[in-house]
């Protein structure tokens, strides 16, 4: 029986951080984007549902950044370092890398709180969320098109 590398286990590892990270910020986003804004023109009370809302997804947020962010840079370096990576590769996460910037960018997370930015209109706050879903969607379905386009090996690290 082969035993697995360490190597081969902290990749793996790495994609799965990744990938639940991605699911989580994305998916956080769109329940507050799709499920949590429009009620501000139907229920009263929405306005504070909303803020407790961000409140404690914003835990969920921060947690999912950060590991994104970690694994993210973590999983370039390794599949870079092999010297296998194309020049299309590297424009593609080069996109990739943008998407995720301005999308934690247009979140307020490179922001300074307490801005003008968090004082926009509920109109304004829409757009944001939904232009942030789908600069995440982009950066998510790009990842997918990278694996799919640079494979990892998978005989890197098997003894």
């Amino acid at each position: 029986m082969e035993q697995i590398d360490i190597a081969v286990f902290v990749r793996i590892l790495l994609r799965l951080v990744h990938a639940l990270a991605s699911a989580i910020w994305l998916g956080s986003g769109a329940y507050l984007v799709f499920a949590l804004t429009p009620l501000r023109r139907v229920v009263p009370s929405a306005p504070d549902t909303l803020r407790a809302a961000q409140l404690r997804f914003r835990r969920w947020w921060v947690v999912s950044s950060a590991l994104l962010l970690g694994s993210g840079v973590a999983l370039m370096f390794d599949r870079l370092a092999d010297g296998r990576g194309t020049a299309l590769y590297v424009i593609l996460l080069l996109v990739k890398i943008m998407a995720g910037v301005i999308a934690l960018a247009a979140t307020g997370g490179l922001l300074p709180r307490g801005g003008s930015w968090e004082r926009g209109s509920a109109t304004r706050a829409w757009l944001s969320g939904r232009t942030v879903l789908l600069l995440g969607t982009l950066a998510y379905l790009l990842g997918v098109l990278l694996s799919v386009i640079y494979p990892p090996d998978p005989t890197a690290g098997w003894r």
